[in-house]
Formats: C-alpha cells, sequence, structure tokens
C-alpha cells in the first residue's frame, strides 16, 4: 500500500463533551469544523462524551476507555481540551493512537489553588503526548511554548471562523441593555459583572451560556441576584437559537465581558462585527483579537469601576464612529474549518 493510500484510509474521531449546540464560543467553533469536514465529505467521526468533563465520573471514564478500545490503530483523535487535560489516568490508552489536542486555553487557567495545581500538573504530562495542539490564538501559543517547554512547530494557530449575525431592528426602550455571552464558570468573572449593577438604574443584562458546568457558581450568582434584588435587571439564558441570539445582540447598547482570560473571544468578536459598543477587560489576546479601535477597556476590577464606564459612555456617539474605523478582519467559518482540517490531514 503506498503512502497516499494510508493517508486517504486513516480514521479521524473529533471527541468533545457535552452539547455542541451550546452557543459558548468553544462549542460554536467545533461546530462550525465538523460542519465543515460534512459539507467537504471529510470523514470526521464526532464521538460525543459526558457534560460532566472536565470532573468526569469513574464511569466516564471507563466509558471513553472502552470507546478507545474500538478505535483502529493510527487513528487520528482530536480531543477537546476539556476533556484532554483530565485523562492522565487513562493516558497509557492513547498510545497506539496520533493525539492532537485543542486547546482553547489551558485549564489551569479557570481555576485557583489546588484545582488549578490539578490541571497544571495534568498538562505538562499530557500535552507531551500529542502530536499536535490547536490552539486560537498567538498568545495562547506563547503561552504554552513557554509554561510547557513545548515545541512551537507542534503548536498550531487556527483563528476561529466568525458568522456574522443577522442585525435586527428592534425597538428600544428607557434601559440600557447589556450583553454577555460565556459558560456560567468562576473564570469568567459574572460575580463582578453582577455587583456593579448595583450601582447602575435602568439597567438590564441578558448573560448567555451553559448553566450546567459549574452549578455551584450559577447559584453563587442566582444568591447575589436574591441578596440585592436584581432579579429584574438580570436573565440567563441557558441555550438559544441563533435567531435569539441575533436578536439578543442587536438589542444590546454594550456587549460586556469581565472575564479574567480568553483564548480568542468569539463572542466579543461577534459583538465588533456588528459594530456594538463593547467594554471588555484589558488582556493581550482580547488586545489581539478586537485591536483598539473604539473598544472600552477595563483595567480593574474595583467596586464601580465597571458601572462608572457603562454609565458614561452608554449613549457615547463618538465611540459609535471610532468603532466603524475598526478594520479587524476574521477568518469565516468555512476558511477556518478549511485550515483546522489541512492540519489534522496532515498529523
Amino acid at each position: 500500500m503506498n503512502k497516499r493510500s494510508v493517508i486517504h484510509n486513516k480514521s479521524y474521531y473529533f471527541i468533545y463533551p457535552g452539547d455542541i449546540n451550546t452557543k459558548t464560543g468553544g462549542y460554536i467553533y467545533e461546530k462550525n469544523i465538523l460542519k465543515r469536514a460534512k459539507k467537504i465529505k471529510f470523514n470526521l467521526n464526532a464521538i460525543k462524551l459526558a457534560n460532566s468533563f472536565p470532573f468526569p465520573k469513574e464511569n466516564d471514564l471507563k466509558n471513553l476507555k472502552k470507546t478507545l478500545e474500538k478505535l483502529p490503530d493510527n487513528a487520528v483523535l482530536i480531543f477537546d481540551g476539556l476533556v484532554f487535560e483530565c485523562i492522565d489516568s487513562i493516558i497509557n490508552y492513547l498510545d497506539r493512537f496520533v493525539v492532537i489536542a485543542l486547546i482553547h486555553h489551558p485549564l489551569y487557567l479557570e481555576f485557583n489553588g489546588n484545582q488549578s495545581q490539578f490541571f497544571l500538573k495534568n498538562a505538562k504530562k499530557l500535552y507531551k503526548r500529542t502530536k499536535k495542539i490547536i490552539v486560537t490564538s498567538n498568545d495562547t501559543k506563547q503561552l504554552i511554548f513557554e509554561k510547557f517547554k513545548i515545541n512551537k512547530r507542534k503548536i498550531q494557530v487556527v483563528e476561529p471562523g466568525i458568522e456574522k449575525l443577522k442585525k435586527y431592528k428592534l425597538k428600544r426602550d428607557k434601559n440600557i441593555n447589556l450583553l454577555s455571552v460565556g459558560s456560567i464558570i468562576e473564570r469568567k468573572n459574572y460575580h463582578y459583572l453582577l455587583n456593579e449593577l448595583r450601582y447602575m438604574d435602568k439597567i438590564k443584562l441578558n448573560i448567555v451560556g451553559d448553566i450546567t458546568r459549574e452549578s455551584k457558581y450559577y447559584n453563587r450568582l442566582l444568591k447575589i441576584i436574591s441578596n440585592y434584588r436584581l432579579s429584574k435587571k438580570v436573565k440567563f439564558h441557558s441555550n438559544v437559537s441563533t435567531n435569539l441570539l441575533s436578536k439578543l445582540y442587536s438589542k444590546c447598547d454594550f456587549y460586556v465581558s469581565v472575564s479574567r482570560y480568553e483564548g480568542f473571544g468569539m463572542s466579543l468578536a461577534n459583538a465588533l462585527q456588528l459594530k456594538k459598543k463593547i467594554i471588555t477587560y484589558k488582556t493581550k489576546t482580547i488586545i489581539s483579537t478586537l485591536k483598539k479601535d473604539g473598544i472600552i477597556y477595563l483595567n480593574n476590577f474595583k467596586e464601580k469601576s465597571l458601572s462608572k464606564l457603562i454609565t458614561k459612555n452608554a449613549f457615547n456617539s463618538d465611540l459609535s464612529k471610532k468603532l466603524t474605523q475598526n478594520k479587524r478582519k476574521f477568518l469565516t467559518p468555512t476558511q477556518s474549518g478549511d485550515l483546522f482540517i489541512k492540519i489534522i490531514k496532515d498529523a
């Protein structure tokens, strides 16, 4: 059998946890890859795991092992980072495969204390077992290179494809409408955002994100809402259609992100494409994603810092003009998908 036939007959499997239809950046990215593979008839098989990852139950790991046992030797396995960074206990099951990790951001950055150290230790072992690591930004590539001493040639950057959402003309109300999109996890820092709502009148906040990943954190947010009587100001949407998501973007006066770390910031990119005012915590990655024209960067999480910025800039017409000058271009889902598939084909 010649080399070309071997490559043609390779088996490819994309392994991810939970509901891929969830409207958060990581899942949208992955769904776009799978859609593109199907469109061009590239045989990328999806394997869905339980939504308990990255804290899998014993039975979830047993099921994963059984799944791996059924796959052919030398199959190319692409692991979502939420799965990959917590399978150290079954690391030897990976020996007969070509392993690629899709790391939106290393998990040790999502947690504090012992949990952070646990994922850091896992990553140091597991990253070395990969043929390639795919990341969504050059900043994450540099981070993995420096922190984990991984050869830069092994780390490939595939920026997410950003599909332009439909812009609706909706009737305005008297409120300042805020939108934030992302899983309800502590790294997203929603507790700071909710606390800032206390200092603003005529404000409405819509949060779109999976509420099941960190249920304790979600319950903490509900307590803040209850304690400060914010129920009329805040609404959670655990899963939405693309149509509703487009309407929420169209209605918002500000897209707000107070996340401490982002691998890329797809939901922010959506807001920029729609020329929506953006207030976001200032990180090197987000500056690379959004650039500076028309973007308001939050430099700290001090009390009233965010509320003052929102109140001051809610009806700032100059800010809207500056946004039109922001020429940041993003890959389309097709371009991103083709680049991703090329990389895994070459593995």
